[in-house]
């Protein structure tokens, strides 16, 4: 089909040729990622391995929650009882270390 075809085309005809070329795609997207499972598993065949080993040493797909603070609340750092914050506003820099250490702040009544 060349370009100039489609200025001929009525409004449903171009609609119906855009749904035909999608369809097109996805399925020319599905045969390369079979074709490339196909090869990966036939490397890993080879080296005595499957696709299944492979996926074992994945991370879990979602980011560690950090810790709630309640706003109205203080917490103080554990080993320096003089760093106080009230739980308003963006947290303190040895807040931001502290959680980077995989710490958090002690929650003060």
């Amino acid at each position: 089909m060349k370009p100039d075809m489609l200025d001929g085309m009525t409004d449903d005809e171009l609609r119906a040729a855009i749904a035909r070329a999608q369809d097109l795609l996805r399925d020319r997207d599905r045969q390369r990622k079979d074709k490339a499972l196909a090869d990966a598993g036939a490397i890993l065949a080879a080296a005595g391995l499957s696709l299944k080993d492979v996926g074992r040493g994945r991370r879990s797909k979602g980011r560690a929650k950090a810790p709630a603070y309640r706003g109205g609340n203080r917490y103080q750092h554990p080993a320096n009882p003089e760093l106080v914050w009230k739980a308003r506003g963006k947290k303190p820099a040895w807040l931001t270390a502290l959680e980077a250490e995989g710490g958090k702040a002690v929650e003060m009544s």
